[in-house]
């Protein structure tokens, strides 16, 4: 569709006329619409300008009503919001729409209030998230989603899908998307309205990832910390490549260690440049290079070091903290507990960065940092069960959604993973039923595909003869064609007497422990409905 236009269905015009508006009479077509009340429109397919500016007379008195009934102005004036806000207002009741809408109204600050009150007013339906998908617009690499809403109120127990779509050969070919069972997830529309952290939480896997990541955030943080410590801390220089250049005396002359060095948690001397007279256009001051120093890289692996010696410069990406001598204890403090916590650091900088969702780089922002959660004398208690979810995020989930099919979760089979789900599944379902425990038996693998079953009470072992025969209806069951542009990956979760199966591919995403654990919370809630 033409990236300025938007599809109306109306009963305004013959029954199944659809009629394409240009950004120009959008906004005229919707106040008309409004102001004769028997025009309403049936189905509104729409892909709006991206635009934070209001281009047209019609968008800038629909921003001024905006303003007006919402008190409040439209997060950057983005025209993308001021179409999906004004669309659904003429949409009859019963009726539908369908939107894209930039990746930011899921994922930043500004668009809150707005993503709120929208949910808040409208029963969202579905939420399509393609913010991993690289390449669907040939101009640009714009992140979007797709925003599926019903012109009707929420209800109480409204639930709104959240489908998340991965980087794939076909999608990147431009034949057509992937989805498997572990990337929706059901978000109750009071959690929609109420906890941001939902959204980022399904892009490495849901399930208990929220939690996690909502703990963590109680915490005070390390940019808080600095704070009280009256610490100067920040990026570090910045070159001049714009016209634009400020003093530097303080840097001329002196040593810089450079970001590609700072592979491993040591400051290497080898690796000194002296920093030679040049255009700055942020020199920072003299107290951003001053020992003792807590510097730390702006890399998801969180390489961290403490310098005491002398003066040492560094660029932007980089972060530092500087104190006065008698602070070096307490810099070493927080080295120690980025160490010590580095894989649940190093998750929930994944969870909550608005930057690796994006990228294929591993770069994170110096706010990433400064959010780290850190408690003086404290300790983040990390759980045996958050300890399985963090490990599975920064070695598996960060670069699924990075790299999808070239991911180690989708090129590496799961046989050497079996043992591991299965030990993680049954801890969890024996903490109920461990009066007559669950025991993991053989698997058996056909090409492709891996069937893990499991028994209450153990013993028993399953007879495969014939198992071959079922090959391609095991295919069958795995594998859905919604229309001809969606593939859809199922897995089976078979309950028979005292035994249950597993069925799913044969690729390590399926059997990480942090999905065992989505599986073993999924078989209590099947169990409890049963009646066990």
């Amino acid at each position: 569709m033409n990236l300025r236009k938007s599809k109306l269905r109306s009963n305004y015009f013959r029954s199944s006329q659809t009629v394409a508006f240009t950004m120009i009479a959008f906004f005229n077509a919707v106040q008309t619409c409004r102001r004769l009340k028997h025009i309403r429109v049936g189905v509104v397919v729409g892909n709006p300008p991206f635009e934070s500016k209001l281009t047209t007379p019609g968008a800038e008195k629909a921003f001024a009503a905006y303003q007006k009934e919402f008190d409040g102005a439209l997060p950057d004036k983005q025209l993308g919001y001021l179409f999906l806000h004004e669309a659904m207002k003429i949409v009859a009741a019963g009726g539908a729409l369908c939107m894209l809408q930039q990746d930011g109204f899921l994922y930043n600050q500004g668009s809150v209030k707005f993503r709120r009150t929208f949910f808040k007013s409208w029963r969202v339906r579905e939420v399509l998230d393609f913010v991993s998908v690289r390449g669907l617009f040939e101009a640009a690499d714009t992140k979007v989603i797709v925003v599926v809403a019903a012109a009707e109120a929420p209800k109480e127990n409204s639930r709104i899908l959240h489908a998340v779509f991965r980087r794939t050969g076909r999608a990147n070919a431009g034949q057509g998307f992937d989805i498997d069972y572990y990337d929706l997830h059901w978000v109750p529309n009071t959690v929609a309205l109420s906890a941001d952290d939902i959204w980022p939480a399904n892009i490495v896997g849901g399930g208990r990832t929220f939690a996690f990541l909502e703990r963590l955030k109680e915490y005070p943080t390390l940019k808080e910390y600095a704070e009280a410590q009256e610490w100067t801390f920040g990026d570090g220089y910045i070159e001049g490549d714009r016209g634009v250049s400020r003093d530097a005396t303080h840097l001329i002359g002196e040593n810089m260690f450079p970001s590609s060095a700072f592979k491993t948690d040591q400051i290497d001397r080898d690796e000194f440049r002296v920093i030679e007279k040049r255009d700055f256009e942020g020199p920072r001051t003299a107290e951003n290079f001053s020992p003792p120093m807590l510097l730390v890289r702006k890399h998801i692996g969180l390489q961290h070091a403490v310098w005491e010696d002398s003066f040492l410069a560094f660029k932007n990406e980089i972060v530092g903290f500087a104190g006065k001598k008698a602070d070096a204890p307490k810099l070493k403090a927080v080295d120690r507990w980025i160490t010590e916590n580095r894989k649940a650091l190093q998750a929930f900088v994944a969870l909550s960065s608005s930057r690796l969702f994006k990228k294929k780089a591993t770069a994170i922002g110096a706010s990433d940092i400064r959010a780290l959660p850190y408690m003086e004398n404290g300790a983040l208690e990390i759980s045996a069960n958050e300890a399985i979810i963090a490990a599975d995020i920064v070695d598996y989930q960060s670069d699924l959604v990075r790299l999808g099919d070239d991911s180690a979760a989708l090129k590496k089979t799961a046989e050497k993973a079996l043992d591991d789900f299965a030990n993680v599944y049954c801890s969890q379902i024996n903490v109920i039923y461990g009066q007559d425990a669950l025991v993991p038996l053989t698997a058996y693998v056909w090409p492709g595909v891996v069937c893990q079953p499991f028994s209450f009470g153990g013993g028993t072992s399953v007879d495969w003869s014939g198992a071959e025969k079922l090959r391609g209806r095991v295919d069958r069951l795995l594998k859905e064609q919604r229309g001809s542009s969606i593939n859809v990956t199922r897995i089976a979760r078979i309950y028979d007497d005292r035994f249950i199966f597993f069925v799913k591919p044969n690729r390590l995403r399926y059997w990480l422990r942090s999905v065992a654990l989505r599986d073993a919370d999924e078989t209590l809630s099947d169990l409890r409905q049963q009646g066990y």
